[in-house]
């Protein structure tokens, strides 16, 4: 399943992570709003700040607005920390996770959640958490998602399909660098990123 990707690729993208990533966010070939990763490395740990800004207006008139920030702290190839705040259309919606021992603890709408220590939210910057064997959880939603990977070359790197749930394509280059994602939108349309 892994054909075509390195392992030792895999294991550089837990530890190493570009300066920061941009985006915009196209709905059916226009853009809608960005997407933007940056990192810090503090005392051994890598933080990444995700905002996502989508906004999208039909006659001069907003009918779709969402704000997504989330926070992540990793030590290695562990999530340590995770907090999440998405804002669509006027309802809020936090995640929280830290990690307790063995387990990752995961707060959000639906109460307490325990993960294995290996889990990984889907935040799409980092190639290492889109493998067979990840425990995989939406922050978002503040809940365990369990889509199917499947993994295939292209274009010179690697591009990962999730398939159920909402579905998703998100590739990386060579180096393993987030550059590109598309979906399906709530209302049917295709949303696509491309690197700003």
């Amino acid at each position: 399943m892994l054909t075509g990707v390195p392992a030792l690729l895999l294991a550089q993208q837990a530890i190493a992570a570009p300066a920061g990533l941009d985006f915009r966010v196209l709905r059916s070939g226009s853009p809608v709003g960005t997407h933007r990763v940056r990192f810090r490395e503090n005392a051994g740990l890598l933080e990444a700040q995700s905002d996502v800004r989508i906004e999208v207006k039909l006659m001069g008139f907003t009918v779709f607005r969402y704000q997504h920030e989330t926070a992540e702290t990793w030590r290695g190839d562990r999530l340590v920390a995770l907090s999440s705040r998405l804002e669509k259309n006027g309802t809020t919606t936090a995640c929280e996770v830290r990690a307790s021992g063995a387990e990752l603890l995961l707060r959000g709408p639906e109460g307490e959640q325990r993960l294995p220590a290996r889990a990984a939210p889907l935040t799409w910057w980092r190639m290492a958490t889109l493998r067979p064997g990840v425990p995989l959880f939406d922050p978002r939603k503040a809940l365990a998602v369990e889509p199917e990977l499947r993994i295939s070359p292209a274009a010179g790197g690697t591009r990962v399909v999730l398939v159920g749930g909402e579905g998703a394509e998100v590739l990386y280059d060579a180096a393993g660098t987030w550059v590109g994602f598309a979906t399906t939108g709530e209302d049917g349309s295709p949303v696509r990123y491309e690197r700003a």
